[in-house]
């Protein structure tokens, strides 16, 4: 009798350390997904803010050029009013944590732009002269279509000049129109002169039923860039999964894209484009296309960005050098912010067209 109420206190005592590292497994794995549920809504959180104080330097930066040259000019136009760009971009300040280390370099962005329109008025006024400036007008509404303007200068003398303003801290600035999701008209037509049909061909001889269906996953849209890439400029020793030893086959096909890439980046009002880099104040008016003798351009001057997958089936993004350096790039990306962790995560957002400068 005591054997077996021995056995039965050690098969009690063993349950109850079992229960006890479960429960504490349990507990534990509660915590890490609490702590990644915590971690993705303070990365979502990140997102969200980061791009409404960017909005809000993009129009700053615009109002800024604007009024800088009004004074510089010595114009008696009034000011524009800087204070809703300002108030977005210190709420966006005021919404990161105390600590958040992203309020110094927001904070130091604000007076990099501020101090790059100033040299940025005075480059202006510099480059049309003798022409007298009388008028700014700020546009961005007004221009659609591809049209690049922000503002819009008005001289006594001379046609009016459309400005294009863009703020840049990677070395790379989008052209006109170029973060979209019509993959179709604003960027396989566009840049690789791929019709309705074509595209719905190739959609098809990838083994999509639909663009829609195309779209569901990001990655579906990168095998088809992949595609367009290979087929419209004949690329040889090339698969969708390694362009490092690409060579093209169509030269016009190429100075096509270059000079469409060029078009677009001044838009369809040939805007003529100033750049502020965020992080340096720096003001810069080209990117490495426009110092490329296109219709010059020989195959053996041209390679592609390997696009070696990192982890995925295919890679997200393409580019082409020119003389070892990349002249463009073109990003698929997939939704982001609040579908972060959602079923809608991995769906096709737009793809971005930027050139480096």
């Amino acid at each position: 009798m005591q054997n077996l109420q021995h056995k039965e206190i050690l098969r009690l005592s063993t349950l109850t350390r079992t229960v006890k590292r479960i429960a504490l497994a349990a507990l534990l794995f509660a915590c890490l997904t609490l702590a990644q549920v915590a971690a993705r809504a303070q990365k979502n959180d990140l997102d969200t803010i980061e791009g409404a104080f960017h909005d809000g330097l993009g129009t700053f930066a615009e109002i800024a050029l604007a009024n800088e040259l009004i004074a510089q000019a010595h114009l008696t136009q009034p000011p524009f009013d800087a204070a809703p760009s300002r108030a977005k971009m210190r709420e966006a300040i005021r919404r990161l944590p105390e600590a958040d280390a992203h309020r110094a370099v927001f904070q130091q962005e604000m007076i990099n732009i501020e101090t790059a329109t100033r040299r940025g008025a005075a480059e202006l006024l510099a480059v049309t002269a003798p022409a007298r400036l009388v008028a700014v007008r700020h546009t961005p509404r007004d221009y659609q279509d591809a049209h690049a303007g922000d503002l819009r200068l008005e001289f006594a003398s001379r046609a009016p000049l459309p400005v294009s303003v863009k703020t840049d801290k990677s070395h790379k600035v989008a052209v006109a129109e170029g973060q979209t999701p019509d993959i179709g008209a604003k960027w396989a037509a566009r840049y690789f002169r791929v019709n309705d049909g074509e595209l719905a061909q190739m959609i098809r001889n990838l083994g999509y039923s639909s663009l829609a269906e195309l779209k569901s996953h990001y990655l579906n849209v990168a095998r088809l860039v992949a595609h367009v890439l290979i087929h419209k400029l004949k690329l040889t020793d090339c698969e969708p999964t390694d362009f490092s030893r690409a060579r093209v086959g169509d030269m016009e096909a190429l100075k096509y894209l270059l000079r469409q890439l060029r078009y677009f980046k001044h838009g369809k009002d040939d805007s003529r484009v100033i750049i502020f880099d965020r992080t340096t104040g720096e003001v810069k008016w080209e990117s490495l296309l426009d110092r490329i003798e296109i219709e010059r351009l020989t195959p053996e001057r041209i390679t592609f960005l390997p696009a070696h997958p990192r982890g995925h089936p295919i890679a997200s993004e393409f580019g082409l050098r020119i003389d070892g350096a990349t002249v463009v790039s073109f990003q698929v990306k997939h939704r982001r912010g609040r579908a972060r962790g959602t079923t809608h995560q991995l769906e096709f957002l737009d793809i971005t067209t930027r050139l480096r400068i």
